[in-house]
């Protein structure tokens, strides 16, 4: 049996998982990896299911990071699980949470689909991963969202290089440069107008002959600003990744630019935390407390799947305080047999009459 006191995996990413841990974390993008680091501080059983499909992986790099330059999200992931293995009560899984019920006993059971390993594809089909049932006391959500990208042609080879969807992330690898703005929905033109912190000339290709997202008031309030609006479907990219001619449309016109930034829709993983009943805003995010917790008592929720910034560094902020705010909750419960006993609640210190 694994004793998270004494044992240390011998790898950060192990199979078979524990059956039964104190916190589940789903997700490991910035903001799970955060929450399992300081669960994991806490000297909490915990299990990191990582799906591997964190939206900065297209990206060059990951900028306003204290503490770090720019560095490649495959530098930025690679630091952070080395990092993660010093704490042994912390296990990680590369797979899929399929599945996630709360039981009457307030017990959280998931079932898990693990991802194929690169050793799978040379042994028989015996050698697979069946899915495995973990159940949890507790639960953080770092699920994230996934971006809706355009239909263009080159946007693979493009994407990351000269193509972005977060002009605070990006942004300034745009300075003094042209920029064409892809999407659709009356957000466009506030979206393409941010842009004008660091270029010097905006363009919005509408991606319609005529795009009643924008209205007559709206065209005046990007002329106020000279920003450019063309009514077109944009077809191709023009120029070779990193050196970016612009937007061939489909009548055969190209719209010069340096960049693209796009703007569609981007969609909440919350297909888990909606299951199990958690508050969803106006925008399908989840609804938190200063905690991190969400409307279902067990049920914490950190990074792009909470409504507000995308940053990499307000995921880890969020993260780290849904770990510690799990964590601190399991002060006074029962836990997980290989991990040292929990403080007593800290409520039955409280002076007489406070």
């Amino acid at each position: 049996m694994f004793d998270a006191r004494t044992d240390r995996p011998s790898d950060a990413s192990n199979y078979p998982p524990p059956e039964a841990v104190d916190v589940l974390v789903i997700g490991g993008g910035p903001a799970g990896l955060s929450a399992a680091t300081w669960v994991g501080r806490y000297r909490r059983s915990t299990l990191l299911v990582d799906a591997g499909c964190q939206r900065n992986l297209a990206a060059q790099e990951i900028h306003g990071t204290l503490g770090t330059g720019p560095t490649t999200p495959a530098e930025f992931y690679a630091d952070v699980n080395e990092g993660l293995r010093q704490y042994p009560t912390v296990r990680r899984l590369d797979g899929v949470v399929t599945d996630l019920v709360k039981e009457a006993d307030d017990r959280f059971i998931a079932r898990i689909a693990p991802l194929p390993t690169a050793d799978d594809g040379d042994h028989d089909h015996d050698h697979d991963h069946d899915d495995v049932v973990v159940t949890a006391k507790r639960v953080i959500m770092a699920t994230g969202v996934r971006d809706r990208l355009p239909r263009i042609h080159g946007i693979d080879e493009h994407y990351g290089i000269d193509v972005h969807h977060c002009p605070a992330c990006d942004g300034l690898t745009a300075a003094d440069q042209r920029i064409i703005v892809l999407g659709v929905g009356p957000h466009v033109p506030a979206y393409a107008s941010e842009l004008l912190d660091w270029a010097t000339e905006v363009v919005i290709i509408t991606e319609s002959d005529s795009d009643p997202a924008f209205d007559d008031d709206q065209r005046a309030a990007c002329a106020e600003h000279s920003i450019e609006v063309i009514d077109g479907v944009a077809k191709d990219l023009v120029g070779e990744p990193g050196a970016l001619e612009g937007v061939r449309l489909a009548d055969g016109r190209v719209i010069a630019g340096a960049k693209v930034f796009f703007s569609y829709a981007h969609h909440p993983t919350n297909e888990l935390a909606e299951a199990l009943g958690c508050e969803l805003d106006d925008e399908g995010g989840l609804v938190v407390n200063s905690l991190q917790l969400t409307s279902v008592d067990g049920v914490y929720a950190a990074g792009d799947i909470v409504t507000g910034l995308q940053l990499v560094p307000i995921a880890v902020g969020t993260g780290a305080a849904a770990g510690v705010a799990c964590a601190t909750s399991l002060r006074g419960h029962a836990t997980a047999e290989c991990v040292p006993d929990p403080a007593p609640p800290t409520r039955t210190f409280t002076r007489p009459g406070n």
